[in-house]
This record gives structure tokens, sequence and C-alpha cells, in this order.
């Protein structure tokens, strides 16, 4: 189950988001796909429940689940999730 990492300040630029790392001050920048699903862990999703919300909210989105995938990498690279 992906859960945000704490210590992190949002936001809304016109091109995209930039999340901040309180403590640290380095910025990470989302796409809004990306922020979309970082916002559903926060509400204490599974991958399949972010999944299956996304797929519901886009069925026009051909390999959904990979991108989901891909996505939930780069913010667990970035420090931004945790899998418990």
């Amino acid at each position: 189950r992906p859960a945000q990492c704490a210590g992190f300040n949002v936001e809304k630029i016109p091109c995209c988001w930039i999340v901040t790392h309180a403590a640290s001050g380095r910025k990470i920048k989302l796409n809004d796909s990306s922020m979309i699903i970082w916002q559903l862990c926060e509400e204490g999703n599974t991958v399949g429940d972010i999944i299956a919300t996304l797929k519901e909210a886009f069925p026009d989105v051909q390999d959904i689940d990979k991108d989901i995938q891909r996505a939930l990498d780069e913010l667990k690279e970035e420090g931004l999730i945790a899998f418990s």
C-alpha cells in the first residue's frame, strides 16, 4: 500500500506542481497525473484502488495500469511515497 511521506509542501504553478521537502528545501516537479496519483496515496488506497479509480476516471486511456505503476515507482524514487 503506497502512502505519502510527511514533510512536503505543495505549490501549483502554471505548468505543473512543485512539491518541496520542508526540511531540506529540495523541490520535485510533478505533472497533473502524478499529482493525482500522489494525492490518492494520501487517502490510504492500495495500488489496485488507485488503478481502479483512474481507470474509471479515464476509460479511454490505453495501458493506464503501466502508466500508474511507472508513476508510483517515480514517486517512490523521489521519496514522496513509501510502501507498507
